[in-house]
């Protein structure tokens, strides 16, 4: 190990990335840090490392005394856009986020929510059009800077469920008061309010904070079907 790889920030997802305040320049790019190279080139550098003095008497406390948990009033999520609506969805559902794929339709069991699968990393993942779940219409509301439909697609799992979808924008990964929610309006535009759980603003944008729980039940009824 030289010299320049000891100088990589062991811990810089918690300083500057996911963890931290969000102001590594790649974040733009990559949506979250385990798909930044550094973050990978930190683990492998873990397994190198000899077992510091103390180390297994320290964790041995950490794992048999009280865990430190989240601060309850804030809550990681992922921002996008999907035609002129932007959703917030928690990041702890969030796999990750790859190119635009090919959908492969499924005779007799494709409709307009269930597409088909895609193959993510050799795994073929069951996609579903969360534009068609909100029943917005296809040519409204696209975003002024004439970005191509669709531009990236998000892989998500909760409780053993696995989804991909496709988006035609990402914002970024961002800190969430829940103190900041507020009452989704009786219409809320294009998404049904009954899978949106509060919204809030940021940016100059109003977002609609997706209920996870509800989201992905509405999804696996559209598989299902």
């Amino acid at each position: 190990m030289n010299q320049k790889e000891d100088d990589i920030p062991m811990n810089c997802w918690r300083e500057i990335g996911i963890s931290g305040d969000f102001t590594c320049p790649r974040l733009l790019e990559l949506v979250h840090c385990r798909n930044c190279s550094e973050y990978n080139k930190a683990g492998r550098q873990l397994f190198d490392r000899e077992i510091p003095k103390g180390f297994l008497e320290e964790w041995t406390q950490n794992l048999t005394g009280t865990k430190e948990t989240e601060t309850l009033d804030t809550t990681s999520v992922i921002i996008f856009r999907i035609m002129s609506e932007w959703l917030a969805f928690r990041t702890v559902y969030l796999q990750e986020t790859v190119n635009m794929r090919p959908i492969h339709y499924i005779p007799f069991r494709s409709n307009n929510v269930f597409k088909g699968v895609v193959n993510v990393n050799g795994e073929l993942l069951l996609c579903v059009s969360a534009l068609d779940l909100f029943e917005s219409t296809r040519g409204e509301g696209r975003a002024p800077s004439g970005k191509t439909i669709y531009e990236r697609m998000l892989v998500i799992s909760r409780e053993g469920e696995r989804y991909v979808f496709p988006v035609d924008e990402v914002l970024g990964i961002y800190r969430l008061p829940l103190s900041e929610l507020s009452d989704p309006p009786v219409t809320m535009s294009k998404t049904p309010t009954n899978l949106v759980m509060g919204i809030f603003n940021l940016l100059d944008k109003r977002i609609g904070f997706l209920d996870d729980e509800k989201f992905c039940q509405s999804l696996k009824r559209s598989c299902a079907h």
